[in-house]
C-alpha cells in the first residue's frame, strides 16, 4: 500500500512523511478513523514508507521492502487482529490458520471493517478479540531483534478489541519500547480504549473522504459513472461503505425499499417482522447501507415534493422518486425521513437491530395509514 493508493487526505499524507523527514516518528501512533475510512490503509501506506529504500515523497513501490510489505510478510512488520479465542496450547494453531485469512482481507479489502474481516475469516457467528496470548505474542515480538536492522513494527488492528488483560499487558512495551521498535495501533473506536493506552499514543485522526474523492476513486477502477456517484452519495465518506454499495448493487436496494414500503402501506405485519429479523441478520455494514439509501431517496422525494428539481442521478431514480412523492406528499415523506435518520442514529449507537427495524416499520406504517 502506498500513499497514492489512498484516495485525499493529502495534508495528513505530508504531515505524516515530514515527521519522518523531521526525524520526529513518534513510537507508538493511534490511527483513528471511522469504520470503511482509510484508517488501516493509511497505516499500511506509513508503514510501508518507513520500510522503503527509496523513498522520497512515498514509498517506491518497488524495492525488496515495498514488495514484501504489500503482501504482508516482511519479517519486520508484525500483525495482531481479532481472531476466536484459543487455549494457550493450541493458540499457535488459530494463528496460524487466521494470519493468511488476515493478509488476503487486507490485500483485497483494505477500507473493510470488522463485519468484512469476520465474513472472510469464517467466523461470523463467533465473538474475535485480541486475548492474553496475542499480548504475550506482541511481548515475543517485542524482544526480537530486527531481522533487516530498521524498524520493527507492530501494527495493532482494532485494538479496542483487546480484553483488559491484553489491554493491560502492553502497557509497559507501550511506555518503554526498544530501539527502533514502533506501534501502530487502527482504531474504529478509540474512546472505548483504556486511557493509560491512548495516553501513550500519539494520535493520528483519519476523517472520512469527501464524496467528490470517492466517486474518482470508484471510476479509476472500473466503477460505472451514474454508479459511483450513487455509492459515494451513500458512502457517508465511507470508501468501505462505498464498495459494499457497489458490490450489493443498486437495483436489488430499489427492489427492497419498493417491497418495504410496499408491507407498510398494506400493513402486512408478517412481512415487516421477517424483513426485521432478515435486516438483524445482514450485517451492521448492509444495514447502515440500506438505510442510508432509504434517507438518499426520501430527501430526494422531499425536493421533488416541494417542487424543486431532485439530484438525482438516472432516470429510473426520477422515476421512481417522482411517484413515490406524488403518492405520499411532503407531510408524510419528511415525518419518514426523521424516522429513518433517528433509527440510523440509534444504530449508530448499537441498539438491536431487529428492534430498531421493526419499531421503524411499525411507525412508518401507522402514519402511512393514519
Amino acid at each position: 500500500m502506498q500513499f497514492s493508493e489512498i484516495p485525499g487526505l493529502e495534508e495528513l499524507k505530508k504531515q505524516l512523511i515530514s515527521a519522518h523527514q523531521r526525524g520526529k516518528v513518534a513510537h507508538a501512533q493511534l490511527f483513528a478513523g471511522r469504520p470503511g475510512t482509510a484508517a488501516l490503509p493509511m497505516a499500511l501506506a506509513y508503514a510501508s514508507y518507513l520500510m522503503c529504500e527509496n523513498k522520497a515523497e512515498d514509498s517506491c513501490g518497488a524495492c525488496a521492502n515495498c514488495v514484501r510489505v504489500k503482501k504482508l510478510i516482511h519479517p519486520d512488520i508484525h500483525l495482531h487482529f481479532p481472531k476466536v479465542s484459543a487455549a494457550e496450547n493450541k493458540y499457535e494453531k488459530v494463528l496460524a490458520e487466521a494470519l493468511p485469512r488476515f493478509r488476503q482481507f487486507v490485500t483485497e479489502s483494505p477500507f473493510g471493517d470488522m463485519e468484512t474481516w469476520t465474513r472472510k475469516y469464517g467466523q461470523e457467528n463467533k465473538n474475535l478479540l485480541i486475548s492474553r496470548q496475542d499480548s504475550r505474542q506482541m511481548l515475543k515480538n517485542v524482544s526480537m531483534r530486527s531481522v533487516e536492522g530498521g524498524y520493527k513494527i507492530l501494527l495493532i488492528w482494532v485494538p479496542e478489541l483487546m480484553n483488559s488483560s491484553s489491554a493491560n499487558a502492553i502497557l509497559k512495551i507501550l511506555e518503554e519500547p526498544p530501539e527502533k521498535t514502533l506501534y501502530l495501533l487502527v482504531s474504529y473506536n478509540y474512546d472505548s480504549l483504556l486511557a493509560t493506552i491512548t495516553s501513550r499514543t500519539q494520535l493520528v485522526n483519519v476523517p472520512p473522504n469527501n464524496i467528490e474523492e470517492i466517486q474518482k476513486y470508484l471510476e479509476a477502477n472500473g466503477v460505472d459513472p451514474s454508479q459511483a456517484a450513487q455509492a459515494a452519495k451513500l458512502s457517508e465518506g465511507k470508501l468501505g461503505m462505498a464498495l459494499h454499495v457497489v458490490e450489493v448493487g443498486e437495483s436489488q436496494e430499489y427492489e427492497d425499499f419498493q417491497q418495504w414500503m410496499l408491507e407498510c402501506w398494506n400493513r402486512n405485519l408478517t412481512g415487516l417482522v421477517h424483513r426485521s429479523e432478515d435486516f438483524s441478520k445482514s450485517g451492521k455494514a448492509s444495514q447502515k447501507t440500506s438505510l442510508n439509501f432509504a434517507i438518499s431517496l426520501i430527501r430526494n422525494a422531499v425536493v421533488h415534493a416541494s417542487g424543486q428539481h431532485p439530484p438525482t442521478q438516472n432516470e429510473a431514480e426520477t422515476s421512481f422518486v417522482g411517484k413515490f412523492a406524488d403518492k405520499l406528499g411532503l407531510h408524510k415523506l419528511e415525518k419518514i425521513y426523521t424516522l429513518n435518520n433517528e433509527a440510523l442514529i440509534h444504530l449508530e449507537r448499537n441498539s438491536n437491530p431487529r428492534i430498531t427495524h421493526l419499531n421503524l416499520s411499525l411507525e412508518i406504517t401507522r402514519m402511512l395509514n393514519g
